[in-house]
């Protein structure tokens, strides 16, 4: 029996190099095809007893560990909620691109685009000048509205 069919790797380098013994599992077909099968059937976390009963039963086809059970399955996991968000954000994207297209009748594509800023209070504005010339209150004059009390206070 080599080194692969057991389950672990053994780095071999030639002169010079640091030759080490891989203790990383890398599983056989027939592992990762019972683990898979056992993930798509609901299996999502395995209990202590199943992970047991389960790296006993893939023994048979190579070295495996309790260990090397429970993190397949923890990365597995992982890796499904990636693939579920990646494609839960390409379709957001390809939706926002759709339907700004469907509303933006001549719109320019997103390279043309130039993002505007609005100026909510344009100081330096000609508009606003004139505004403040019309609406200039004398500041000795009795207001119609009762004062406005900005005092904090923490009941």
């Amino acid at each position: 029996m080599d080194e692969y069919s057991t389950g672990f790797c053994i780095r071999a380098t030639g002169r010079g190099g640091t030759g080490s013994k891989c203790g990383r599992w890398n599983p056989t077909g027939e592992q990762v095809k019972v683990l898979t099968e056992l993930f798509r059937s609901g299996l999502r976390t395995p209990t202590t007893d199943q992970i047991q009963k389960i790296s006993a039963e893939l023994s048979f086809y190579g070295k495996i560990e309790s260990k090397n059970v429970f993190y397949w399955f923890q990365n597995h996991k992982a890796r499904e909620r990636q693939k579920r968000r990646r494609i839960l954000v390409d379709d957001l994207h390809t939706t926002t691109t759709t339907s700004s297209k469907q509303f933006g009748s001549g719109e320019k594509n997103e390279a043309e685009r130039v993002i505007e800023t609005l100026q909510l209070f344009p100081v330096k504005s000609r508009l606003y000048a004139d505004d403040c010339k019309e609406n200039t209150y004398n500041l000795g004059m009795e207001m119609d509205h009762p004062t406005l009390d900005l005092r904090l206070s923490f009941v």
